[in-house]
């Protein structure tokens, strides 16, 4: 008998994610995948909400392209 083994999937959170931040928290982050589009659509659901407000900046090093994600309120 034959076994077809399956893999968990991981889903991002990316509301939790942004929630976890304290005010002022700076956090960077490498982005793989639909990361960008899912941070900003979390970022405009925590402020429609009144829960939190967040700035984003892209920073580019010699080696990396990283996403800088601040917490202001």
């Amino acid at each position: 008998m034959e076994f077809k083994i399956s893999k968990v999937k991981t889903i991002k959170s990316y509301m939790t994610t942004l929630r976890s931040f304290n005010v002022g928290d700076e956090r960077y982050y490498r982005l793989e995948g639909t990361d960008y589009m899912g941070f900003h659509n979390a970022r405009k659901r925590l402020a429609e909400r009144n829960i939190a407000l967040f700035s984003f900046e892209n920073i580019e090093t010699p080696d990396d392209k990283l996403f800088k994600i601040t917490r202001t309120e």
